[in-house]
C-alpha cells in the first residue's frame, strides 16, 4: 500500500516529473521518515534547551552581557538557519524537511528572543511585570509572536519595551520570509530532482543510439 498524497514527498525508485503525478511512498517507508523527523527535532529542541540553559541566573550589573547575548544569539541563528537551509536542498523528500526546518527556525527565533528577555529581567528587576525565567520569557516570547496578548507578563522599562517592540517587527517579516525561504527551497530542489530524472532516460537513449 502507498500514500500518494504527501504533497511533494517523490517516491524513490521513480521521482516526479513535470508532467507526471506524484508518486506515493510505502508504509514503511513513511514510517521511517517519519521516525527520522522526530529525531531530528527532538534533536533540535534538544539544542534549544542546552543553549537557553547557558543564560546565567544572576543578575549583571550592566546591559552588556545582555547585548552580547542578542549579538551571540543572532550569530548562532545565523549558521543554525543556514544549516536547515541546506538541509533542505540535500533531503530526499525536501517537503518534508522544510516543514522541520520552519519549526526548529521558529523555536530558535524564539529562543533568542527568550534570552534576551531573561537577561534583562535578571539586569532590571522591574522591567516586566513579574521576574522572568526561561520557560515564562519562552512563553511570553511566543505570546509576542503570535500576537494573542493575554497580559499577564508586560513589559514596563523602556529596554524591555524596545526588545519587544524589535521582536513584534521582526515578527512580521519572520514570518513572511520564512515561509517564502523555505518553500522556495522545497520546490527548486524538486524542481531539479524532476529535470534529472526527466533527463536520465534522455541520456541513455543517447548512449545507445
Amino acid at each position: 500500500m502507498t500514500i500518494s498524497s504527501m504533497g511533494g514527498l517523490p517516491d524513490d525508485d521513480e521521482p516526479a516529473s513535470p508532467g507526471q503525478p506524484l508518486r506515493g511512498i510505502g508504509r514503511g517507508q513513511l514510517l521511517l521518515v517519519g521516525f527520522q523527523t522526530v529525531l531530528r527535532l527532538l534533536v533540535g529542541f534538544l539544542f534549544i534547551f542546552w543553549l537557553m540553559s547557558l543564560v546565567p541566573e544572576t543578575p549583571e550589573d550592566s546591559v552588556a552581557y545582555p547585548v552580547t547575548v542578542a549579538v551571540a544569539g543572532s550569530a548562532i541563528y545565523g549558521v543554525f538557519f543556514t544549516r536547515q537551509l541546506r538541509g533542505v536542498y540535500k533531503a530526499r523528500y525536501p517537503t518534508l524537511r522544510a516543514v522541520e526546518a520552519l519549526i526548529l527556525s521558529a523555536a530558535m527565533f524564539l529562543a533568542i528572543f527568550a534570552m534576551i528577555y531573561v537577561m534583562i529581567s535578571l539586569s532590571y528587576p522591574d522591567a516586566f511585570s513579574e521576574a522572568l525565567d526561561s520557560f515564562s520569557a519562552y512563553y511570553y516570547a511566543l505570546t509576542v509572536l503570535a500576537t494573542v496578548g493575554f497580559g499577564d507578563i508586560a513589559p514596563n522599562s523602556v529596554p524591555a519595551r524596545s526588545v519587544t517592540m524589535l521582536q513584534m517587527a521582526l515578527d512580521i517579516a519572520f514570518i513572511a520570509v520564512l515561509i517564502r525561504v523555505m518553500g522556495g527551497a522545497a520546490k527548486k530542489a524538486l524542481m531539479l530532482r524532476a529535470q534529472e530524472a526527466a533527463s536520465g532516460p534522455a541520456k541513455d537513449q543517447t548512449g545507445t543510439a
